[in-house]
């Protein structure tokens, strides 16, 4: 049997021209397995990029879910700390854990153990102001009867309920005397009739009396009470006020007000720390805008510490120029010669022009915003055992806060030292350590890169005692217009948005300094038309008065 084998190519030169031809296909089949291969690198960076973005989706999808039906605390569950998967933050933990001092212990005091809880809640006395109208209830004369002398009265079993008496609407009603000369020769005659003079009110030939005004004012931005409302409840009381009176009320203040406002804004500047946080608002019959765009209420909390100073602001941008014209007025009173402070915001980059004023002595940042952030990373779907231990670090920090609140600037920074740096410190050693193996759009990557970003400002607290750990202050005088905007939702005009943020200056600035809003109003609405000095107008700032100085 003969074997079937290729035929021998003699000549050299068609050989040559084969392996030139084998050559060449070989190159093309490389050149089409690069392709495919580089095409698929393509199709797998893609898909992983899609992978990705829905991963990322989910997150938002949950975190929205969280927000809108979830419960709203910025707290880390303590059964998801548990679950931590690195060794060794949990370690880490457990190692400041035992140097921090506890929420009962003073620096320099003995730790007081906390008591065992109560098996039965006490129910809280009611306030001993508040008038008592006693109610005594006995037997019936046939029961005494048929107890006979056998029986002795002792005394009476007393028990306190809190009882409300419906809002009662009086009329005062002033009449100014009348003088007329008894003939031509009495000196002055010519004058004719002599009245007495009419009393000074804070809006004058009002029908409504001061407290009534306070009373509206009060409803409106303490209790979030839009004026339509208001007039809807008048209504059912027979009396017929509308909505436009009210309103002219509200915008007829800024003028009265205005001396005393002055006064406050000096009063702004005694303090080393400026606190600055905006929110929306819209505001109609804005010159040269449409009524849709959107303007913004700042607000800044300054003055020192036992005497604080809430001062809202209206302008119709977000600009980084809002918060310097406010400090520095171009058309108004220069800051005092000396006067140098903090500036403690969230991380909005339009701050940045006012830090870099010469009288602004450092930018310090949020840790609550920052905090933020790691809770919702704790509501994704991976990685939340790592935003949990940075939330449980963070824990660590306003624990030491709770210890320190009572000292002062000096004992606060030296605690801070001592207890707060290193925390600090472990945090931005975790910090470094995700940065590069975090997805930068993930929950957790926006978080961490976040707080990288900001990292010099959000430590700048332990350098100084007279800055706060966070931002929350000014938050806190902020949310009551945010809860009031949801009923009013828009102001009327310009003069109406800057009258509001007087008022809401005044209010909130009298709730940092302990006073009751209505009673603080009251008295002022009262006394300020009689104040002609400048030491009378002082007087009545919330910052020099006592609960029960209040007369309104």
């Amino acid at each position: 049997m003969q074997s079937a084998s290729p035929a021998l190519i003699e000549s050299p030169e068609k050989l040559f021209s084969e392996v030139i031809q084998l050559r060449t296909r070989i190159a093309d089949v490389e050149r089409d397995v690069a392709a495919q291969s580089a095409q698929l690198d393509q199709q797998q960076q893609a898909l992983q990029a899609k992978e990705q973005r829905i991963e990322q989706l989910l997150d938002y999808i949950l975190l929205l879910r969280q927000k809108r039906f979830g419960i709203r605390c910025e707290r880390a569950s303590k059964d998801q700390i548990a679950l931590f998967d690195e060794s060794e933050l949990d370690a880490l933990l457990a190692e400041l854990e035992a140097q921090l001092p506890t929420p009962s212990e003073k620096p320099g005091q003995e730790v007081v153990k906390p008591t065992a809880p109560k098996s039965q809640p006490v129910r809280r006395p009611l306030p001993a102001s508040l008038k008592r109208v006693e109610k005594i209830i006995d037997f019936t004369d046939d029961e005494k009867a048929a107890m006979g002398a056998d029986w002795v009265l002792i005394g009476h079993e007393d028990s306190e309920q809190l009882a409300t008496i419906a809002r009662q609407l009086y009329v005062i009603k002033t009449r100014r005397a009348k003088y007329a000369p008894v003939n031509d020769a009495v000196p002055g005659a010519e004058q004719g009739i002599k009245l007495a003079p009419r009393p000074q009110t804070i809006i004058p030939k009002s029908i409504a009396h001061h407290s009534l005004i306070a009373d509206v004012i009060t409803s409106k931005f303490v209790d979030g009470l839009p004026l339509y409302r208001q007039e809807a409840i008048f209504a059912r009381e027979a009396i017929d006020l509308s909505r436009q009176t009210m309103s002219g009320w509200v915008t007829q203040l800024e003028r009265p007000l205005s001396p005393l406002m002055a006064a406050m804004k000096q009063l702004f500047y005694t303090g080393r720390l400026v606190q600055i946080d905006e929110t929306r608002l819209q505001v109609l019959g804005e010159a040269g805008r449409d009524n849709t765009q959107q303007s913004f209420m700042w607000v800044y909390r300054g003055g020192a510490p036992h005497t604080p100073v809430i001062w809202y602001e209206y302008a119709e941008t977000r600009s980084g120029e809002v918060p310097l014209q406010f400090l520095y007025p171009p058309d108004g009173p220069p800051p005092p010669p000396h006067w140098q402070a903090y500036v403690q915001t969230d991380g909005y980059a339009g701050y940045n022009a006012l830090a870099r004023q010469p009288t602004i002595l450092g930018h310090a940042a949020c840790m609550a915003h920052c905090r933020r952030k790691f809770v919702e990373a704790t509501q994704g779907r991976k990685n939340t055992a790592a935003a949990h231990q940075v939330v449980a670090l963070i824990g660590k920090l306003y624990q030491i806060e709770r210890t320190v609140k009572a000292l002062t600037a000096r004992e606060k920074r030296a605690l801070r030292q001592e207890h707060a740096k290193p925390v600090l410190e472990a945090i931005k050693h975790w910090l470094d350590q995700k940065a590069p193996q975090v997805l930068p759009q993930s929950l957790l990557g926006k978080a961490v890169h976040y707080a990288l970003g900001l990292w010099p400002k959000l430590i700048l607290y332990i350098e100084d005692g007279d800055i706060e750990i966070d931002n929350n202050k000014t938050e806190n005088a902020i949310r009551p217009f945010v809860i009031g905007r949801k009923g009013f939702l828009f102001s009327g005009s310009p003069r109406g948005a800057r009258a509001s943020a007087m008022l809401y200056s005044l209010i909130e600035s009298a709730k940092a300094n302990g006073l009751e809003p209505r009673a603080y109003l009251g008295h002022v609405f009262e006394h300020l038309p009689r104040a002609k000095t400048e030491q009378e107008i002082t007087a009545l700032l919330p910052q020099f008065l006592k609960p029960e100085e209040l007369s309104g």
